[in-house]
């Protein structure tokens, strides 16, 4: 991916999602791009067949405390000042369709912007399997914004966990527009020689030079728990983003994550751009 012109925003009705806007507004603003924010929530299963429309959940809302929160919390969201702004559209999904619908809308976005789900997730949250669905379905590079940030910035110090598979190579390309702007871009790789091209002997230092990107590289000692030393590793070197491959399959009629990309994204204190 050479460039990034729409952003798919996802928005619901918790306090993280006023977090996810400001990230995406900073984005789009570096990046020159437009915002497409999708407002979809988890609906009540009691209700799902009624809320087919806005008009019904406004219906709703006026007998519903749950359905009254969503529209305040709707509210709320589209006093940001982004939505002062033509190059933001808002859409709303209601009904037990948002996932899918989410997903089918990324079809035409360059970039999503979604959050950190709990395994519990609250009241008015995204849908269980959310995040796992909307990365492992889209095919698109996938920006997860944690509950709680420990940086104030995102994309201005990155680090890319890279250990040379296809996944990997689809996250840092997909990265490559925001790995551009950065002001320090790190490669780390849990190895003793860093990963490289079977036979040009290219590796993912000399692929981003070539991109305009320079990058420092950090060979870390072999590890069985990767996942668990990505974070501390980011967090030593200041970086407010990490890029990495994900990795996931299906169960039953499920989209799941591996074992690596879920630890990785329930510790996460920073965000993590993602693609498979």
């Amino acid at each position: 991916m050479s460039d990034v012109a729409s952003i798919l925003l996802h928005l619901d009705a918790t306090a993280a999602s006023v977090a996810r806007l400001e990230v995406a507004s900073e984005l789009a603003a570096r990046l020159d791009a437009d915002i497409t924010a999708v407002f979809g929530a988890a609906w009540d299963a009691d209700r799902s067949s009624f809320a087919y429309s806005a008009s019904a959940a406004l219906e709703a809302s006026a007998f519903d405390p749950a359905a009254l929160a969503l529209e305040e919390a709707k509210a709320h969201l589209r006093r940001h000042r982004l939505f002062d702004s033509p190059a933001v559209t808002w859409c709303e999904i209601v009904g037990s369709s948002v996932t899918r619908g989410f997903v089918e809308e990324a079809v035409y976005a360059d970039l999503l912007v979604v959050g950190q789900q709990s395994r519990l997730p609250e009241t008015g949250s995204a849908p269980v399997g959310f995040v796992e669905t909307a990365i492992l379905d889209s095919g698109k590079p996938t920006l997860v914004v944690p509950a709680v940030m420990r940086t104030a910035t995102v994309a201005r110090r990155i680090v890319v966990a890279w250990n040379g598979s296809p996944q990997a190579a689809r996250a840092l390309a997909g990265a490559l527009p925001l790995l551009r702007l950065a002001d320090e871009v790190h490669v780390a790789s849990w190895s003793r020689l860093a990963p490289t091209a079977p036979f040009s002997r290219t590796d993912a230092v000399a692929w981003l030079r070539r991109h305009g990107v320079e990058a420092r590289v950090h060979l870390l000692d072999p590890s069985a728990h990767v996942a668990r030393e990505i974070g501390p590793f980011a967090a030593s070197v200041g970086g407010d983003l990490i890029v990495m491959g994900c990795y996931g399959h299906s169960r039953a009629s499920e989209r799941v994550f591996g074992g690596a990309t879920r630890s990785v994204l329930a510790a996460m204190d920073v965000a993590v751009l993602m693609a498979h």
